[in-house]
């Protein structure tokens, strides 16, 4: 079964592949075929833009035009930046931006995925305060390969990219730069503001922020605000509004009802239904769902930690993952991804400029085979937004009837504007148990902000969990019963230069130690340092002192011949390299040295490649020895654009020590915006013996 699962594939990945050729000609002929004079054609008519691409004078003539722009990073008076023609307009229901490029640098193109992007590939921003107040607003994000990333703004500079919103763009990618000519490219966005509240009648402000590259290969910001900073409202353009925008209620309702069939090696096909539910009414929103399905998420990757330190898995489910931005504590105390199984939960939420509210009620299935093992989780969380400071709450509440057990924990934190760019952030949390007993957790978090355009940088805190303080959604690294320092500072060198135009040094003291022993989980201190050599190369060392008490397999404190605690002097080093080569990137480093009396060798690569516009495959290994586990994880994932909205989606991985595989492999079609058909094929199994095959079919109603 394995090795004809692997032909199939193969065989498919074939196909595929001598489609992206077709598709790549194609391009490559109408590219050449685009007659740039389609343009310039005025008939003096004005018109709402179409966003296909295709900046026409006719859609455009009466909007303002921005030809001036400044560099923001690395802050500098020079006018030494592509050649950039923008255009801005704006009726009764949208903002309208329109984009000529000529760059003389390279462009990276990689994230075929909504919301995700790489540090490499150029993107365009569009920074938004409808309010014109420089408190709340917007961010919009897209690539020259039309992918989307979006976020809301609070504060001036806080952002959530949690939050989505529906909206067009559309790039044409004209002429690629080569041999020192620069390339051309259009580009069109279309923003409905229309159900968007709090809107100024007179202006709004706005920055567009392009992050291009010289022909050597450095990267560098700039934007239409003279003094703006990266990605904040801080010193927008105050566009005048000629149009008043239309104030619709925001009234939606969606519903994504899914059937599925599950079949697992031989045994029949299993159905299970279930669906999503939201209605949204201005700043409320109330979400439901049922069933939770999951088989259309990608798997978490394999991966280990040194020190015994936990794993952080990232949040996937819409109906979390949506609204981590109003739940998420300093000290991380609903950490969705303990709830698992989820049987029917409801979500409501309601945000305003300055008050924000989010309740969660959520039903598991905590073991599948055993009627009645439920788990129940209520959240509610406040939240106070100010330009000086933030305060918020929380109270969890859960309950697990196979366990007859219950628990409940408060949580009270703040964030608090200091003086220069310093702030304070303290938080207190208190936990009841069902046995009557109640404990505490404590911290205090002070930093300094570093600027985008370099300088000193540095942060302080202090954590402590009492040997009681119990909470079944928190996630932190040793449970309780022990306490954290965490001191750290450096500098940030940016400069407008060929070579070494971003240098970061810093160092830093970390020591994690048990409150009823005093036992050292970790104490010791490192030292950091980053550079980029020049536009293709970027290296970073680090270097690590330190002296951790041990444990034997059974939790016994490991002693020295004398009776004294043995205590240990690992000295570990980090070296890494990332290479850039036109879309691709390598990355490879090192991490080893003395580690608890044996020599750690963890060496790793991960390369990123991009094809065609439609293909990126990514691959990574990671092997590790210590002298007692010896693990080799390695993957391969590949996105696929077929053609407008088929997607394939794959995804290997295997961990030699663990004993464990996983192939994932998605056929995704989007007949409707939101409405998809999924075909998925799961292997699983150190030699991928277990087959699950999932066919689902989801349908987006919106009203």
């Amino acid at each position: 079964m394995y090795s004809f699962n692997i032909k199939i594939f193969l065989i498919v990945l074939y196909l595929l592949l001598l489609n992206i050729e077709f598709f790549a000609q194609e391009e490559i002929e109408n590219a050449g075929n685009y007659n740039k004079n389609e343009s310039s054609i005025n008939t003096g008519v004005v018109k709402s833009p179409s966003i296909d691409g295709i900046i026409n004078n006719n859609e455009w003539m009466d909007a303002k035009v921005f030809s001036d722009f400044h560099i923001m990073i690395p802050k500098s008076e020079d006018k030494d930046y592509d050649s950039t023609i923008a255009f801005i307009k704006q009726d009764k229901e949208a903002i309208y931006i329109a984009v000529k490029y000529w760059p003389k640098g390279k462009l990276i193109r990689q994230s075929l995925t909504r919301d995700q992007s790489t540090e490499e590939e150029n993107e365009f921003f569009i920074v938004l305060d409808l309010e014109n107040k420089g408190q709340n607003g917007y961010i919009f994000v897209v690539s020259f390969l039309n992918n989307q990333r979006d976020a809301i703004v609070f504060n001036q500079r806080n952002q959530s990219y949690e939050w989505d919103w529906q909206w067009e763009n559309k790039c044409k990618i004209i002429k690629e730069p080569k041999d020192g000519e620069a390339g051309y490219v259009e580009l069109e966005i279309k923003i409905p503001v229309d159900r968007m509240q709090n809107k100024n009648k007179k202006q709004f402000g706005i920055d567009l922020q392009l992050f291009s590259y010289k022909p050597d290969g450095n990267y560098y910001y700039y934007s239409i605000a003279p003094n703006s900073e990266l990605l904040t409202l801080k010193n927008l353009y105050e566009f005048d509004i000629k149009t008043p925008f239309d104030e619709k209620l925001n009234l939606r309702f969606n519903l994504t009802p899914f059937v599925m069939a599950n079949k697992f090696n031989d045994i029949n096909a299993k159905f299970r239904y279930g669906g999503e539910f939201a209605l949204s009414l201005d700043k409320h929103m109330l979400k439901s769902t049922y069933h939770t399905d999951e088989s259309t998420l990608e798997a978490d990757p394999f991966r280990f930690a040194f020190y015994g330190r936990q794993i952080f898995l990232q949040e996937k489910r819409p109906f979390f993952s949506k609204d981590l931005d109003l739940f998420n504590t300093p000290i991380n105390l609903f950490y969705t991804r303990a709830i698992q199984n989820i049987d029917y939960g409801f979500n409501y939420t309601y945000r305003s400029d300055k008050f924000k509210l989010g309740a969660v009620y959520v039903q598991e299935d905590s073991v599948s085979y055993l009627p009645g093992s439920k788990r129940s989780f209520v959240a509610l969380r406040p939240k106070y937004n100010s330009e000086k400071f933030n305060v918020g709450g929380l109270i969890v509440h859960s309950r697990d009837t196979l366990n007859s057990f219950k628990e409940t924990v408060i949580d009270l934190d703040a964030k608090i504007k200091g003086p220069s760019r310093f702030w304070f952030i303290p938080q207190f949390a208190r936990s009841f148990n069902s046995d009557g007993t109640a404990a505490n957790m404590y911290n205090a978090y002070m930093f300094y902000e570093g600027n985008p355009n370099g300088g000193p940088y540095m942060d302080v805190s202090y954590t402590r969990y009492d040997s009681n303080f119990n909470a079944s959604t928190l996630f932190n690294d040793y449970g309780n019963n022990y306490d954290e320092i965490s001191i750290s500072g450096g500098y940030q060198f940016i400069r407008n230069t060929k070579t070494f135009s971003n240098i970061n040094i810093n160092a830093g003291y970390y020591r994690a130690k048990k409150l009823s022993d005093g036992f050292n989980f970790q104490n010791g201190a490192n030292l950091n340092i980053f550079y980029k050599v020049n536009g293709w190369l970027s290296a970073s060392h680090s270097f690590n002192y330190d002296r951790p008490n041990e444990t034997d397999n059974n939790g016994n404190i490991l002693l020295n011949p004398d009776g004294t605690r043995l205590v240990h002097n690992n000295l570990l080093t980090e070296q890494t390299a990332k290479i850039l080569f036109g879309s691709y990137s390598l990355n490879i480093g090192f991490f080893g040295g003395k580690y608890f009396g044996n020599t750690l060798l963890n060496p790793y690569a991960e390369i990123d490649l991009s094809f065609f516009d439609r293909l990126r495959m990514l691959g990574s290994i990671n092997f590790r020895n210590d002298g007692e586990i010896k693990q080799t994880i390695y993957s391969v994932k590949l996105d696929f654009k077929v053609f407008e909205k088929l997607y394939l989606r794959s995804f290997f991985q295997k961990d030699t020590f663990g004993k464990r595989a996983l192939w994932n492999t998605m056929i995704q079609y989007e007949f409707f915006g939101g409405s998809n058909v999924y075909l998925v094929l799961n292997l699983e199994g150190d030699r991928l013996q277990y087959t699950r095959r999932y066919f689902k079919v989801s349908y987006e109603f919106k009203f």
